[in-house]
């Protein structure tokens, strides 16, 4: 789950492939795109801002890997990440949008920003049959990273051409989540992200791959607290699986939740109060700890959405 680690003599080749994005997804073990129904939601399905209820806007801090000391020549190097998105309130003439962006450092070596626009639609805003058991949506991505150079890298053949790339990219989601009928409580995904696979190497091409994403969820009326969600995600010809349980208590205002993928075990919690019909927020919390890097205490994630 880490990347932008070794640049100081290679180019990077693992831009842009770090999912662990969202303290509440991350909490699930990154199986999130069948749920997907908060300002988080353009992470991992943009289909999903269809389902939000208030207008929300998002920061997330994260730091990575504490306890893990890595180093740069003389210099400490600290990894982290940060994601601010803000998504409107569904319109039904005119659909669902939200603006986000993502960003990943090695304090102040490398970064990569990603600046997404996000537009989603109820297809039973067109096609009645459907009634809101269907939506899809779409991602415009705008991805930069940039290397800060050094006595060690000014030379280097690979930034011959600049030590900055940029790319355009786009993602697709579909959300299927009936609400009547045998099948109520049920919910499937299917996503695909960087669908243009897009060049962001500095000298050499370094595409970005396409990662496709398969994910259900069920809630069901007996025990509707309690909502498991499992995510396959197929990218580089390999396929990994994401599972978590998620449960919201005392009138949704505490949310508990666990998960594990390939790469680690996680958990969160999550507090949520509204003053009244106009105003509301959540605080989310996520931890992860790695199950092949040594030397760390696990990566921490904390959000606040605000609800207006």
């Amino acid at each position: 789950m880490m990347t932008g680690l070794v640049f100081v003599s290679h180019p990077l080749q693992a831009a842009f492939l770090d999912d662990g994005w969202g303290a509440r997804p991350v909490g699930m073990g990154g199986a999130f795109s069948a749920i997907a129904d908060d300002s988080n939601a353009p992470l991992f399905n943009p289909a999903g801002i269809t389902q939000v209820q208030w207008n929300e806007m998002t920061a997330m801090y994260a730091s990575l890997y504490s306890g893990l000391t890595l180093y740069s020549g003389n210099d400490t190097v600290n990894l982290g990440q940060s994601y601010l998105a803000f998504v409107a309130k569904p319109n039904r003439h005119f659909g669902s949008w939200g603006i986000s962006w993502a960003n990943f450092t090695t304090t102040h070596l490398y970064r990569e920003d990603t600046v997404s626009l996000t537009y989603a639609r109820n297809v039973g805003d067109l096609f009645p049959v459907f009634d809101n058991m269907l939506s899809v949506g779409t991602n415009i991505k705008y991805l930069h990273r940039g290397v800060t150079l050094d006595s060690l890298t000014a030379n280097d053949p690979v930034f011959a051409g600049g030590s900055t790339a940029n790319a355009l990219t786009f993602d697709l989601g579909l959300l299927f989540k009936p609400e009547e009928g045998p099948l109520a409580g049920f919910r499937a995904a299917l996503v695909g992200q960087n669908l243009n696979q897009p060049n962001v190497g500095f000298q050499e091409d370094d595409a970005v791959p396409t990662d496709l994403r398969l994910g259900f969820a069920y809630q069901a009326q007996q025990i509707p607290w309690l909502v498991p969600d499992l995510d396959l995600e197929h990218r580089n010809g390999i396929t990994e699986a994401h599972f978590g349980i998620e449960s919201w208590l005392f009138h949704d205002t505490l949310g508990l939740r666990t998960g594990v993928n390939s790469d680690e075990v996680a958990a969160g919690v999550s507090f949520y109060q509204a003053f009244d019909k106009k105003f509301g927020f959540r605080l989310d919390y996520g931890f992860t700890f790695p199950f092949f890097i040594q030397d760390t205490n696990g990566s921490q994630r904390l959000a606040i959405t605000l609800y207006f």
